[in-house]
């Protein structure tokens, strides 16, 4: 639930790992980036499963076409493929109307789309025909916050405890809707009570984690990135975030060590994953190294085109290195992705100054000024 993208429609926010943002996040410092690193992982909160009572359906079944199509919906989901996902899936409840429960699968993939308004409809149709179902009311809860309807999420969460308390998908979305409104006491006492139900669970302890870093309280963080390392002692993420705190700590050694253990856990088996190639570019700024944070920035950008802050980080990297002409395709670029982040623009002013384009430069301090105030609006 905790995971960033930064980009269209949702704001930049809890990003899983970065040094400025998200519970979870690369360390952004301040809610606004936790908000995306939460929304980076909240589709993956409620597992899809056939409601009971769906196969009353009237329409032709063409079950095993339906099957088949379904199935490679399934795997362009897992590939990120989210367009082709959702065609599939609309294809397959075509094939078999009776099939009710892809509509769940749909509304998933329109969500991953941020098409919100249609991901809600596809659960709520999906829900006519069974408003009992977890499964269904999970999924509406889910697209909610992702939508940033936190207050929707809540209730339609709320609701689903009411029925079945210790629900561990609706604490989830519970918790993280908490703590995205600025309630931060009753989004850990949400995941606490999760983690007393369901000790065993990974999800739940990162996201503790995540609150406790963005929060400051990086002795608690470190306990639960360490406590899901012993339940998965192959998540990329829970090293990931320990380089983070340590970072925070001033422990840059362990620091680095962590994120290079996530980096060699990632680096074949999960090619998209670019947090901690981004996380340990910016340490490296901070020490001064920028040769091999440049080196690591372009590989989170590679993994990620689509992140403003690895752009940043590639275009600050060469601004360092005195490559002037290079660092302005860069930091373009990252101010294209995200017109609201702040860094990007008050460098561009600076290079744009230094080649003597006092007029663009001028307007990038501008910008630069309107994104701090839109950043601190978001922050209160």
């Amino acid at each position: 639930m905790l995971r960033s993208l930064p980009g269209k429609g949702v704001p930049r926010a809890v990003r899983q790992g970065h040094p400025q943002g998200a519970a979870g996040a690369d360390v952004p410092s301040g809610r606004g980036e936790v908000k995306q690193f939460i929304l980076f992982l909240i589709l993956q909160v409620a597992p899809i499963a056939p409601a009971n009572g769906q196969q009353s359906a009237q329409g032709a079944c063409d079950s095993a076409h339906s099957l088949a199509l379904r199935g490679s919906g399934r795997d362009a989901f897992d590939k990120h493929q989210y367009e082709v996902a959702a065609r599939r899936f609309s294809e397959a409840l075509d094939a078999c109307p009776r099939q009710r429960d892809i509509l769940i699968e749909l509304s998933e993939a329109q969500a991953n789309l941020r098409q919100f308004d249609l991901a809600i409809r596809s659960v709520r149709e999906f829900l006519e025909g069974d408003p009992a179902s977890v499964p269904g009311r999970v999924a509406l809860a889910d697209v909610y916050l992702m939508a940033q309807r936190l207050a929707d999420a809540k209730r339609e969460a709320e609701g689903i405890l009411n029925t079945e308390p210790g629900q561990p998908a609706a604490l989830k979305i519970e918790g993280n809707a908490e703590y995205l409104l600025g309630n931060v006491d009753a989004a850990e006492d949400t995941f606490i009570e999760l983690l007393e139900r369901h000790p065993d669970d990974e999800e739940g302890a990162y996201m503790l984690g995540r609150i406790y870093y963005q929060e400051g309280r990086i002795d608690y963080a470190i306990g639960q990135f360490e406590r899901v390392l012993k339940l998965n002692p192959r998540s990329y993420k829970a090293y990931d975030n320990l380089g983070l705190c340590y970072e925070a700590r001033g422990e840059n050694q362990k620091a680095v060590r962590h994120f290079l253990a996530s980096i060699k856990l990632v680096e074949k088996d999960h090619p998209d994953y670019d947090w901690p190639f981004a996380n340990l570019a910016d340490l490296f700024l901070k020490e001064g190294d920028s040769e091999k944070a440049f080196a690591l920035a372009s590989k989170a950008a590679d993994r990620n085109p689509y992140s403003a802050r690895n752009f940043y980080l590639g275009g600050k990297a060469l601004y360092e290195l005195g490559k002037t002409d290079l660092c302005l395709n860069w930091l373009e670029r990252s101010s294209a992705l995200d017109p609201n982040y702040p860094e990007p623009l008050y460098l561009l002013g600076q290079v744009y100054r230094k080649l003597g384009q006092d007029g663009k430069a001028k307007k990038a301090q501008e910008r630069f000024r309107e994104a701090k105030a839109k950043q601190r609006d978001r922050l209160k």
